[in-house]
C-alpha cells in the first residue's frame, strides 16, 4: 500500500451492495473516479434468511466481483474485506489472490479474519472450536505457498492443516507478497499481524480507542525484529456527507448504533460497559431471535454521541475534522463503508475530502 512508510493518508472504500452485482462494480469504478486509492468489498457466504432487520439481501462471492471490477479499473488495489479462514483453504485463498495479482498487474491485497458464524452456520462439518489456531495456520500456509519453489517446496503440519512439498507455481506479481492485512481485534489477533502480517484492517473503531490498541501491534512487530512504521494501519469506517450536516449525522447515527453493539469491547473501551455486557459481539452472531431480541436492546441504550464517534458523518469540513481525527490515532489507510445516499458522498469525497488532504 503507498502510505505506510511516508505515514501519509490514502483512501478506502467498502463497496457494499449486497443483492446487486452490477451496482456493486458500478459504485467500485465510481470510487475510483474520485480519487479512491482502494476498494474492498465483504465477503460473505450465508445471509440470514429469518431475519427481518439484518442482512436481508443476499451476498454475492467476493473474488468474482473483485475480478470484474479488476477488468473495469486501472489503478486501485482491490482486496476482500475481509475473507475468512473456514470457509476456504489457505490453498485457494493463496491461489485466487495470486491470480488477481497476476491479471491486475500487482493491483491486489488480502484482508483476512478469523470468520463470523453467520457465514457458515448451516455447513455442520466445519471445526471451529478453536478460530485463533485455525487462522494462524491458514496465514502461515498463504505465505508458505507464496514462497514455494520447485527446489523448497512448502510443507505443514498442523492441527487444521497438513500439506506435503506443495509447490504453487502461479505467483503474485508483487514481491515479496501482495499485502496481507489481518481483521481482527482481540489482543492474540492483534499480536499476530505485528508479528507477521503488513497491515492491520479491523471494523469500527472510535480513534481513542484504535490509537490504544494500535500499540499492541506495534509493540509486538519491534519485538519480533520488525520495523513498526512498515505496517499499514488501516479501519473500516462508516461515513455519509452531506450539505446538510445534521442531516448527515442523523442517518450516520441511525444506521450504525446496532453496529457498535456489535462490538462489546469496543463499548466496554469507550466506557459503556453496561451495555457490552448484554451484547453479543459479532464473530459470534449467527442472527438467531434470541441474538437479535439482545442486539436490538443494547442498541437502543448506545447514547448519540458514542457512535457518531466511530462515522465520519456531517458536511465536508465536518468529514475532513473527523478523518483527521483518526489520522491523528494513527490510521494511515482509511477504509469508508458509505451509507445513504451514496453518489452525494462520492462527490464530496472526490471534489473536496481527499483533495484537502492530498495538498498535506
Amino acid at each position: 500500500m503507498s502510505s505506510a512508510n511516508s505515514r501519509g493518508l490514502s483512501f478506502g472504500c467498502q463497496v457494499v451492495s449486497y443483492g446487486n452485482v452490477e451496482e456493486t462494480i458500478e459504485r467500485a469504478v465510481r470510487a475510483e473516479t474520485a480519487g479512491f486509492d482502494t476498494v474492498t468489498v465483504p465477503d460473505h457466504l450465508f445471509h440470514p434468511t429469518g431475519s427481518e432487520e439484518y442482512l436481508v439481501d443476499p451476498p454475492w462471492e467476493a473474488f468474482s466481483v473483485l475480478g470484474a471490477i479488476a477488468q473495469r479499473t486501472e489503478e486501485v488495489t482491490l482486496m476482500p474485506g475481509v475473507a475468512d479462514s473456514v470457509r476456504r483453504h489457505p490453498t485457494e485463498l493463496a491461489h485466487v489472490t495470486a491470480t488477481l495479482d497476476r491479471m491486475t498487474d500487482g493491483r491486489a491485497g488480502l484482508g483476512i479474519g478469523a470468520g463470523e458464524a453467520f457465514n457458515f452456520a448451516p455447513i455442520s462439518d466445519i471445526d471451529w472450536d478453536d478460530p485463533y489456531t485455525r487462522f494462524r495456520e491458514c496465514v502461515a500456509v498463504i505465505d508458505g505457498l507464496w514462497n514455494s519453489t520447485v527446489d523448497e517446496p512448502f510443507s505443514f503440519a498442523g492441527d487444521y492443516f497438513d500439506l506435503d512439498e506443495a509447490h504453487m507455481g502461479l505467483k503474485p506479481a508483487q514481491e515479496p507478497r501482495p499485502p496481507l492485512w489481518i481483521g481482527g481485534y482481540g489482543e492474540s489477533m492483534r499480536g499476530l499481524t505485528g508479528a507477521v502480517a503488513d497491515g492491520w484492517f479491523p471494523w469500527i473503531y472510535s480513534p481513542d480507542e484504535y490509537a490504544a490498541d494500535l500499540r499492541k501491534v506495534l509493540d509486538v512487530a519491534a519485538d519480533r525484529g520488525r520495523d513498526p512504521d512498515a505496517i499499514d494501519r488501516a479501519v473500516m469506517i462508516p461515513t455519509t456527507v452531506s450539505e446538510d450536516g445534521d442531516e448527515a449525522r442523523a442517518a450516520g447515527i441511525e444506521r450504525n448504533r446496532v453496529n457498535l453493539a456489535l462490538r462489546p469491547p469496543l463499548l466496554a473501551d469507550m466506557g459503556y460497559e453496561d451495555i457490552a455486557e448484554s451484547t453479543p459481539i459479532m464473530w459470534q452472531m449467527a442472527f438467531d431471535e434470541e441474538q437479535e431480541r439482545q442486539l436490538s436492546a443494547a442498541a437502543e441504550r448506545i447514547p448519540d454521541e458514542a457512535v457518531d464517534d466511530i462515522c465520519v458523518a456531517g458536511d465536508p469540513e465536518r468529514a475532513i475534522e473527523r478523518i483527521e481525527a483518526f489520522r491523528d490515532a494513527g490510521v494511515d489507510n482509511l477504509v469508508l463503508i458509505p451509507v445513504g445516499d451514496y453518489e452525494e458522498t462520492m462527490r464530496h469525497y472526490e471534489n473536496e475530502i481527499i483533495p484537502y488532504f492530498g495538498e498535506r
